[in-house]
């Protein structure tokens, strides 16, 4: 009954991961980088993430999660569901 979600994610290098914006309209969500780095695309937004960045999205956009090293990174997924949802 918590409306909140934890996901671990590890992303291997040389990665691009799309997100689109309908996946998280009815939620916040954080990310929070616990190894290696991660480039966040919010729409035209290019976010440089190391490892202990957190980033809060702001309004539904199309995202892309994307590794441009060549080692794995690890990151945090926090969602809070909004209530109704």
């Amino acid at each position: 009954d918590l409306p909140i979600d934890l996901v671990q994610v590890e992303l291997p290098g040389n990665s691009d991961v799309p997100m689109p914006a309908s996946s998280y309209a009815l939620a916040r969500q954080l990310i929070w980088l616990q190894a290696g780095e991660l480039v966040f695309l919010e729409g035209d937004t290019r976010h440089e993430m190391k490892a202990g960045d957190c980033l809060e999205l702001g309004p539904p956009n199309d995202c892309r999660f994307i590794n441009e090293t060549p080692y794995p990174c690890v990151y945090l997924v926090v969602r809070l569901n909004q209530s109704g949802s």
